[in-house]
């Protein structure tokens, strides 16, 4: 009884910690802070829900299992080697960060069960006035010209990755948001949200996540065959088509901002480097259409295969396809849905623009190990529903 008792008070603080993990970055000024947030109230909270709460926890997906454990191994692998080359033993632990962030999602999707996707929804609409109160900050308060690309009040301060992270709590609202009759309240609340998502996605004149948002709409409409994905397709087709009426040049400005031969440079430094790639040390692309060097490739996956090498690529790779897979079986719910979506959106995003994932909690994680943690946490939930069932009935 007392396990059961202090499981149910560190589930409860496990779903505080993801309501910070998802709406913190809006209000916080420090990385420090925001880290110190997670570990007290979601990595610490789930951990100790799960050795108090063990027994009760259905079998994790084996294969999920497999391919997280190879890519940590592999990971580990090439930064104790970077170790020897003047690399950091911290890198080390970030694959047991990602773990129990992973774990927290599971604890509190066990914990809420049905109530899972309204709780989602609950800190998406948050996010939405989160984005909404820093455009307004960003022009109003401080000032600045509307010619000028928005920049977060919190700590989201990169353009770029704000503008990903974004699109990523956009998909869900979007999908989870309009599924079932809601009351008008709510709904407005719900397309209040939406606006303050747009205004900041629209000011941060990132041509790749408006387009990203428009084909994983219309993906997500192809795949689940519902009214309200078709609905939702045709809002961003109507969208991007309003933005080129009234604003042509947003979309053919700055060209192709070099990627074309970024991404060239950067599959000959992947294949100079094919077995265990450079590891965390800088590395810099240098292009002939400009003297100014990139320090990333501006794309997810090159990034990864320069960094970790073809295995590690392949592993990344085998995870995102586990993800996706699991998300479409499980289409027909309103969360599968949503994460269908969702993976559409993250998968193409990172395309243009995007670094590892092996990293502390930041934007690239809500297009990355979001996605993962949500198939993972809703596959784990069917196995406890099944487990449940099974179980022999008693007198």
């Amino acid at each position: 009884m007392g396990n059961v008792y202090f499981g149910d008070w560190f589930a409860r603080l496990t779903v505080i910690g993801l309501v910070c993990f998802l709406c913190a970055p809006w209000l916080l000024q420090s990385n420090t802070y925001y880290h110190r947030l997670i570990i007290v109230l979601l990595w610490l909270p789930a951990l100790l829900h799960f050795f108090m709460m063990r027994k009760q926890y259905p079998p994790l997906n084996k294969s999920f299992v497999v391919l997280y454990s190879m890519a940590s191994a592999w990971f580990m692998f090439v930064a104790a080697l970077d170790v020897g080359l003047g690399g950091e033993l911290r890198e080390l632990k970030l694959p047991f960060y990602i773990a129990l962030s992973l774990l927290g999602f599971v604890v509190s999707a066990l914990y809420l069960r049905g109530r899972f996707p309204s709780f989602l929804l609950l800190c998406c609409a948050f996010g939405g006035l989160g984005a909404g109160l820093s455009s307004f900050i960003f022009y109003f308060m401080q000032g600045h010209d509307f010619s000028e690309r928005v920049v977060s009040a919190g700590l989201w301060r990169v353009v770029i990755p704000a503008a990903q992270a974004c699109g990523a709590l956009l998909i869900l609202t979007i999908f989870l948001g309009f599924d079932r009759r809601r009351g008008l309240g709510l709904q407005c609340a719900l397309v209040l949200a939406l606006l303050g998502f747009g205004v900041f996605i629209y000011f941060s004149e990132t041509r790749w996540v408006w387009l990203s948002l428009v084909l994983s709409c219309v993906g997500g409409a192809v795949l689940l065959r519902s009214k309200l994905a078709f609905g939702g397709a045709a809002i961003a087709l109507l969208s991007i088509g309003a933005i080129y009426v009234s604003n042509p040049d947003l979309l053919s400005n700055r060209g192709f901002s070099y990627r074309p031969e970024i991404w060239q440079e950067g599959f000959a430094l992947l294949l100079d480097n094919w077995w265990r790639g450079v590891g965390f040390k800088e590395y810099w692309i240098s292009i002939d259409s400009t003297t100014f060097p990139f320090n990333h490739a501006h794309n997810m996956l090159l990034d990864i295969g320069i960094r970790f090498g073809a295995l590690g690529l392949l592993l990344w790779i085998g995870l995102w396809c586990w993800t996706g897979w699991h998300a479409f079986k499980l289409r027909h719910t309103s969360m599968g849905g949503a994460t269908v979506a969702l993976w559409l959106y993250s998968g193409l995003v990172v395309l243009t623009d995007g670094t590892m994932p092996w990293v502390k909690p930041s934007t690239i994680w809500f297009v990355t190990w979001l996605p993962v943690a949500l198939v993972l946490a809703m596959d784990t939930c069917v196995r406890q529903e099944k487990q449940e069932r099974d179980l022999p009935v008693v007198g």
